[in-house]
């Protein structure tokens, strides 16, 4: 009786073992996963065509409302970034155009914080119930993933700096962990400038 009982001590941590390593694992797939996907995009980003980043004003064609009512609904900037060979999407930004030199924006420049709500005027940008193979090849949980982007012209006319915008994006991705749900936020803020090619 008693080795049977050291026995069953030694299988329970060992089970538990198996099952914290199990939630590790996962949480470090779907990260990479989102991770993958994000610099995916901003690598489609930078790549772009520096007149014809934005403002392309185009609707979103898969947009429900501009489906609803094409006619009806006014052209807003876009970025067009593919997810996959078989997913594009046209994802939303909050574009300031400078009026003026060295314009100041209040845009982050940080990752905000997990728990905190959105920043004020940030446009959702909903990639929800992805999934994991879309990304990965492998299956799993969906992957729900919030981007939000902002692109500020940010000039310097005195130093001969005309034409160069900022680009922050931060993204948010939730996973389930057993019973209980967590938020991971991230965020990447980098320069486009014009260059003749």
């Amino acid at each position: 009786m008693f080795s049977l009982l050291i026995m069953a001590l030694f299988m329970l941590g060992f089970i538990d073992a198996f099952l914290q390593s199990r939630r590790v694992t996962e949480a470090n797939v779907l990260h990479a996963a989102a991770t993958s996907l994000v610099y995916g995009i901003v690598e489609q980003i930078k790549g772009m065509d520096y007149t014809t980043l934005l403002p392309n004003m185009q609707p979103d064609p898969y947009d429900p409302v501009v489906i609803a009512n094409p006619a009806l609904v006014a052209p807003y900037p876009t970025v067009r970034v593919r997810i996959n060979p078989d997913l594009t999407v046209w994802l939303k930004p909050v574009y300031n155009q400078a009026t003026t030199d060295n314009p100041t924006w209040n845009t982050p420049t940080l990752p905000i914080a997990a728990t905190a709500p959105k920043p004020a005027g940030a446009i959702d940008n909903v990639l929800g119930g992805l999934p994991l193979s879309t990304v990965t090849g492998t299956t799993g949980q969906n992957l729900a993933l919030n981007i939000w982007l902002w692109i500020d012209e940010i000039p310097n006319r005195a130093n001969d700096v005309s034409e160069v915008k900022k680009i922050t994006l931060i993204y948010t991705y939730t996973y389930n962990d057993g019973s209980s749900i967590h938020t991971v936020r991230d965020g990447e803020v980098f320069v486009r400038t014009r260059y003749d090619q």
